[in-house]
């Protein structure tokens, strides 16, 4: 199966209320409160502008990147900048489909074959022509490269061969249906192949940065304070606007900070503003502030098979005693609300039909149901319940809440419970490293997935080693295996309700927490960004324009 990578976003944006009621919290989550600066449904797009803006400053919240090499790139600050600059042979849009891109066509003449027809209008920023020997040398990268980051999606590749001018072939060890979809993330990203092999180790470095096709090319990174790329007119799709000529992308990562720039208007935008700031974003007339669908979900993970969390009706007694509807209003700032599933209804993909059908089946309001939670408990034999359960969650005012919240669930219903609080620097090093996470019983994280498909969620959260997977749980390998090799949709999407409903039953391993929306605030010089969560991969800033303010 799929071999850990490294990490996603584990802390969440800082934070809401200054306080959580240990005996639960109440109400329900909306898309936020409207105001002078706000919008209270959630939308794809933000509206359509018209005019050109010269130059705009754009926060990434995360903090400065270590590289903009789109192979190294698998977090929230590195995606956000090279979506705009690298792009995919195919492409996964703000209304999270797959669709050809670099590729404008693709064909799969037998199970362990997949053909690709090339864009021939496609230039990188020299104006050289992108070709098939730069798009097999980086498939062939990604594959054998160490520090890639998506050399596991490769597993199933045999070899990657030019087959006619503009005609690259992939053929396989074995059928595998969700490496296709894969190539929308940056397992499929194109660079040009000279520079990279002028360039080495130092491409995506500040003195040397990247070469690709997309909408926006690398102009200059001032370390420490920011990455600036101005457009590139000869663009081969011009069907997107792209009237912003620079960005500035900047490294603010202070709550206070970030908050004060986009109210001044020294900041022009961001995805993901403070969710301590919102109430002042809503209410502000220097922008406006927009939410879109996500697959973004703020969960626990089993991290030890073992002790009391090895039992799944003490499982189920603590998921069912947690008020999510609760955190999701007052932790998440009304921004979260429950999930019925581990998977999330924005990357249903293929299998929408019969997850929304499923996940009706088993949907409740999020509440907790203390004396339901106490029913399952009962049948647990003391030596299993009366084991402490220990969770992490880094040292940030959000998760703490989070973590007071399910500490009080577990003591209202009997539960031996214990919350570690660990710096936020360090606190990726419980979820991928077992020395330092020890027999941790639950571990908090912040996840969302590669592309819009349930087998990618459930490979990394799920399979034997998947990232997410810290406890190793193998309950669904067969039926992923048999799922990736089954070319029928139907029968794909049976075999995935089969595991969804396997992992509900279980409540393992990781448990139906909340899901997010995608917030994007825009101050009042720029519109049009797309206000789902579409940013990591997907050439976003060509949708800005100007509003003519």
């Amino acid at each position: 199966m799929y071999s850990p990578r490294p990490h996603r976003r584990t802390t969440a944006l800082a934070v809401a209320a200054a306080t959580l009621a240990l005996a639960g919290c109440s109400g329900g989550g909306t898309s936020g409160t409207k105001g002078t600066g706000s919008t209270d449904t959630l939308t794809t797009f933000t509206p359509t502008g018209s005019g050109s803006v010269d130059s705009i400053t754009w926060n990434v919240f995360q903090g400065e990147p270590q590289t903009v090499d789109p192979f190294q790139s698998a977090d929230y600050t590195p995606n956000m900048i090279n979506s705009n600059m690298c792009e995919t042979l195919l492409a996964q849009t703000p209304d999270f489909q797959i669709k050809p891109n670099l590729a404008t066509s693709y064909a799969n003449p037998d199970p362990t074959t997949w053909v690709y027809e090339l864009r021939t209008d496609a230039t990188f920023w020299d104006g050289s022509p992108m070709t098939a020997d730069d798009v097999v040398w980086s498939m062939r990268h990604n594959m054998t490269d160490k520090s890639s980051f998506y050399g596991y999606l490769y597993a199933n590749v045999a070899s990657i061969t030019k087959t006619g001018a503009a005609e690259v072939t992939v053929r396989l060890k074995q059928p595998d249906y969700l490496f296709n979809d894969e190539l929308a993330s940056f397992a499929g990203v194109v660079v040009k192949k000279e520079f990279y092999e002028q360039h080495g180790k130092k491409a995506g470095t500040p003195g040397v940065g990247v070469m690709c096709t997309g909408p926006y090319r690398f102009d200059k990174w001032t370390r420490g304070q920011s990455i600036r790329v101005s457009r590139y007119d000869g663009y081969w799709n011009k069907s997107l606007p792209r009237r912003v000529k620079n960005i500035d992308f900047t490294f603010l990562t202070d709550d206070s900070a970030i908050t004060s720039g986009l109210l001044s208007g020294q900041i022009d935008g961001t995805y993901g503003p403070p969710m301590a700031g919102l109430t002042q974003l809503r209410a502000s007339s220097a922008g406006r502030l927009y939410s879109g669908a996500a697959p973004l979900a703020v969960t626990l993970v089993v991290a030890n098979p073992k002790g009391a969390m090895g039992s799944a009706d003490v499982r189920k007694a603590l998921q069912t005693a947690i008020d999510w509807k609760g955190i999701g209003k007052q932790v998440f700032a009304g921004r979260g609300t429950p999930a019925s599933l581990q998977t999330v209804p924005a990357v249903y993909g293929f299998a929408e039909d019969e997850l929304t059908s499923y996940a009706g089946s088993v949907r409740t309001d999020g509440s907790a149901k203390i004396e339901e939670a106490k029913k399952l408990l009962a049948k647990v034999p003391d030596d299993v319940k009366s084991q402490q359960i220990s969770l992490v969650v880094p040292q940030q005012a959000e998760t703490q809440q989070l973590g007071l919240a399910i500490k009080a669930a577990a003591d209202r219903i009997g539960l031996t419970f214990k919350l570690n609080v660990v710096p936020a620097t360090g606190y990726s090093n419980y979820l991928y490293d077992p020395a330092t996470r020890g027999d941790t019983d639950l571990l908090y994280t912040q996840f969302w997935p590669n592309i819009p498909n349930p087998l990618d969620w459930l490979g990394l959260t799920a399979v034997t080693g998947g990232t997410f997977n810290q406890s190793g749980y193998n309950g669904i390998d067969g039926l992923y295996a048999e799922a990736i090799g089954t070319k029928d949709d139907s029968a794909r999407s049976e075999l995935v309700v089969q595991m969804e409903r396997k992992l509900h039953d279980e409540m393992n391993p990781m448990f139906p927490g909340i899901q997010l929306t995608n917030d994007v605030w825009l101050g009042n010089k720029i519109t049009g960004a797309p206000a789902a969560f579409d940013y990591v991969y997907y050439p976003w800033a060509a949708y800005l324009s100007g509003t003519g303010k």
